[in-house]
């Protein structure tokens, strides 16, 4: 039946967009010569862009358009300085040249008004929100979600034109980093007129003069009357007749033109997390263009929260959350300006589960079952200053500094089989990071970059454990409790120097970096004052860097490219443990193909050659949790993988038109790979240097607009396959095959008045095969929201969703009404969520040797009420 539907949608898209058109002409002048970037805009009879082009030097254009069902069409021409006319034109048209006339006009102020739904100019594709919202979006990410072009992923971050975001930009300023998802889930979504995708971003504007970047960037666009004044909402919300829920939240804006400032304030116990939202440390190493190094300390101990990821936060999390934020731009002078954030966040979560474990082992078979009560208390501050110079056209210098506090404390109480066992966790992280990049322009080809980065990340852990079973494996008395201390502390320091030069069709880079860093990772083992030297490690790291990068790109026209790179790098280790000095040599070669009518290539190879951290090096036994001690190895080569990958994407955003396919094969030459025993009550693993296994996976995803239903569709496919070697409670290695496959169909309607829906399907596939065992997964969801104009001012959401999981159904309902009076600030809005109730959901995972089945309480039925007041 899935096969059927699949192919049903898929040779509908075909067959209504099966012809295609092709429209050329010229534009000149009364005096015959050719008008270069006159825009040419195709209309349909509802007045929707259909597709656009813009003249060459001689003043021909060429349009192709999908005849489909297109009745009649509107063919506008204009161009500064001329008068603006249109011609309707026959669907079949083939040809059509325009004369336009002088237009003289002396202007104080010019207004540019665009009606387009959709409209590009070179890099910068600019998307009118009003045209696929419908007012039921409270925040901008619910916007976002719905424009073309634009992903939003489950864990909030962003990908346009198949690429992931590098900044999030409003009125032109960046003014949260790598920090926007603060932005995206709380910014009302009733401020945006529009979002910008730029392509090909930068910026640098020393870098951008040799128009090299990659990059991807949002800018958002903001209503006119939101400018120069405050603004922003207060929203008050409530449960009625359910069980005590609320929402309370504040935005503060201020968008001038020396000054940008937000102020974002929440506190609501739906699910969501506050802590979430602020970005972990960031690695970015840019051939072309600036790097950011951040490391990061390494946590020992873990206690598992047993969080589904399948659902939404809202229907599985139960958590309290605390955010307040406040991030600016200002300009100091001119050509100085300053940017700071700082954000205080916090979470207290509850989470209770049941799992049950079985390792299938032939004759010994080992089984156990886990009732769990977890509780965590999370709290996050962090504050981000960077200063931005640009004293002239030929230098730019930036300053960035980071730091951040992160204490947790998480207790969980469980029932391990018929044993009580009692983890609490106390931890502090306290990091800062700081970023200065310094880029000259040497001469019109040439930019030098100098980056000196340092930082200091400190981790220290105080755990303790009450359990019968560790204490009998212990030989000490069973009502001792166990104390674990740890530290792990990490500095480094570091310098890159980078030229970048232009010689004809090529672009070189040469750096060399220098990095120094010292790590110490310890632990302390102790029961009654009595240490337990076995199970504890002081390793201290001390590691010097030299790194010599160098590459080439080879520019055959503006549209392809060969860019060959070979970084190599010298690491010398002194350890506790020994010395090593180790040389890796890592090249990459890749054929770029883009910007063209077909859309993007990409072709590449490469070899990542990596030495493993200090927590993989430990040669004690640690405990990592309640059941499972964890032991490192003595490498003496490096970890040594191959990956190569073929890309191909084409994005038509005004058609409402994108294909995105990718397959990628990695080959592991050698991996630290881990040797298991599994006992009835412990694990324990060490690692071990071995040869490595194959991963293949394959992406599609292709998304249509059929203009004449209305409807946006989307089909996509994900696949992997993969092998590893892996030895449990055996000397022997066998083969681990694991296969993955998930089909998606998602179909939206964009009428203007009545019922839309979002709808679709997805069908999730799983298989493993070890030690001459296969065994087989697959589940099943579906989901249906409607979106009804019952007035003018009441609109009503019902959102559905229905899984199925092996053998157990869930359906989950939520019904949300919008009233939003005209001419009035205030908009009111209920959410019943959960109306059937839904209490628990079990779900099991199949792989190689190991049966799990969890089930874990879901957020019971409630109704929350709340008032929004826009300033």
């Amino acid at each position: 039946m899935q096969k059927i539907i699949f192919l049903f949608f898929w040779f509908a898209s075909i067959s209504v967009n099966s012809q295609e058109i092709v429209l050329t002409g010229t534009i000149t002048d009364k005096e015959g010569l050719g008008i270069q970037n006159a825009s040419i805009i195709l209309l349909d009879s509802n007045n929707d862009s259909v597709d656009y082009a813009f003249t060459d030097v001689k003043g021909n254009y060429s349009l192709s358009y999908q005849k489909g069902n297109l009745s009649s069409l509107k063919l506008e021409v204009s161009c500064l300085g001329y008068s603006k006319t249109y011609k309707l034109i026959g669907v079949l048209s083939q040809v059509q040249n325009f004369v336009l006339e002088r237009k003289v006009e002396t202007l104080r102020e010019v207004v540019v008004e665009a009606n387009q739904k959709i409209k590009k100019e070179q890099d910068t594709t600019t998307i009118k929100t009003a045209s696929f919202t419908n007012k039921t979006e409270q925040t901008l990410e619910d916007v976002l979600k719905k424009l073309p072009g634009i992903e939003v992923q489950q864990d909030g971050s962003i990908k346009a034109h198949g690429v992931a975001i590098d900044k999030l930009l409003i009125e032109g300023e960046d003014m949260f980093n790598k920090n926007y998802k603060l932005l995206t889930k709380n910014l009302d979504a009733n401020v945006l007129d529009a979002v910008q995708i730029i392509d090909d971003y930068e910026d640098n504007p020393v870098l951008k003069k040799l128009n090299n970047s990659d990059k991807v960037a949002l800018n958002l666009k903001l209503k006119k009357g939101k400018k120069n004044i405050w603004f922003g909402n207060v929203t008050l919300g409530a449960g009625i007749v359910s069980e005590n829920r609320w929402k309370e939240s504040l935005n503060l804006g201020l968008i001038r033109k020396e000054i940008k400032l937000f102020y974002l304030a929440d506190y609501n116990n739906l699910g969501e997390k506050a802590t979430d939202l602020v970005s972990s440390n960031v690695i970015e190493n840019d051939i072309f263009g600036e790097d950011r190094l951040e490391y990061s300390a390494k946590s020992l101990f873990t206690i598992n929260s047993n969080e589904i990821g399948l659902f939404s936060k809202t229907q599985s999390v139960f958590n309290n959350a605390f955010l307040n934020s406040l991030s600016f731009t200002k300009k100091i002078k001119k050509n100085l300006s300053l940017r700071g954030s700082a954000y205080l966040t916090n979470d207290i979560q509850n989470q209770n589960s049941f799992a049950e474990t079985n390792y299938n082992f032939g004759s010994n078979p080992i089984s156990f079952t886990e009732n769990s009560f977890y509780n965590r208390r999370s709290s996050l501050a962090s504050t981000e200053l960077e200063l931005k110079y640009y004293p002239n056209d030929k230098n730019y210098i930036t300053n960035l500094f980071l730091f951040k506090e992160h204490p947790t404390h998480t207790n969980n109480n469980l029932l391990f089989n018929s044993n009580q066992i009692n983890q609490s966790s106390k931890n502090d992280n306290y990091t800062f990071y700081n970023h200065f990049n310094h880029t000259l322009q040497l001469d019109r080809n040439k930019v030098l970059n100098n980056y000196i980065y340092f930082g200091y990340d400190k981790m220290e852990e105080n755990t303790k454990i009450v359990s019968p079973l560790l204490n009998s494996f212990l030989e000490v008395n069973s009502g001792d409790a166990i104390h674990q201390k740890s530290n792990n502390s990490l500095f480094y320091i570091g310098e890159k120097t980078k030229l970048i030069a232009q010689f004809g069709n090529f672009d070189i880079t040469n750096s060399l970096q220098f990095e120094y860093s010292k790590e110490i990772f310890a632990n302390q083992f102790t029961i009654t004052e009595q240490r337990f030297s076995n199970y504890e490690n002081n390793l201290n790291f001390n590691k010097i860097k030299l790194d010599f990068d160098n590459a080439l790109r080879y520019n055959f026209s503006k549209k392809i490219n060969f860019t060959a790179s070979l970084i190599v790098k010298n690491t010398n280790f002194n350890t506790t443990i020994g010395n090593k000095n180790f040389w890796i040599v890592n090249p990459t070669i890749s054929l770029n193909i883009k910007k063209t009518g077909f859309g993007n290539f990409a072709v590449s190879y490469s070899e990542n050659n990596d030495l493993p951290e200090i927590n993989q090096l430990t040669s004690n036994f640690q405990l990592i949790d309640y059941r499972s001690f964890f032991k490192g190895t003595n490498f003496q080569n490096p970890i040594k993988n191959s990956v190569s990958q073929f890309t191909y994407s084409i994005y038509q955003d005004q058609k409402r038109f994108s294909v995105n396919t990718g397959l990628i094969y990695m080959k592991s030459k050698t991996i630290l790979n881990t040797i298991s025993t599994i006992t009835n009550d412990f694990n324990f693993s060490s690692s071990l240097l071995t040869p490595g296994g194959d991963n293949f996976n394959f992406n599609f995803s292709v998304v249509n607009y059929l203009r004449k239903l209305k409807l946006a569709s989307k089909i996509e496919t994900i696949q992997n396959w993969n092998s590893t070697p892996i030895s449990v409670n055996s000397d022997v290695f066998l083969i681990l095959k694991n296969y993955s496959n998930t089909i998606k169909y998602t179909a939206t309607t964009y009428f203007k008045k009545g019922i839309n829906l979002d709808g679709g399907f997805a069908y999730h596939f799983n298989k493993s095969e070890f030690d001459s065992s296969t065994n087989e997964n697959n589940t099943k969801d579906i989901f249906l929201n409607l979106n009804v104009d019952i007035s003018k001012v009441l609109l009503a959401e019902c959102k559905n969703a229905s899984y199925f999981v092996n053998s157990q159904n869930y359906t989950f309902s939520n019904l949300v009404l919008n009233y939003n009076p005209e001419q009035s600030r205030f908009s009111y809005r209920l959410v019943f969520n959960n109306m059937f109730n839904e209490d628990k959901f079990t779900f099991v995972t199949l792989n190689n040797f190991t049966f799990y089945q969890s089930s874990v309480d879901l957020v019971p039925r409630y109704l929350l009420g709340t008032v929004k007041y826009r300033f």
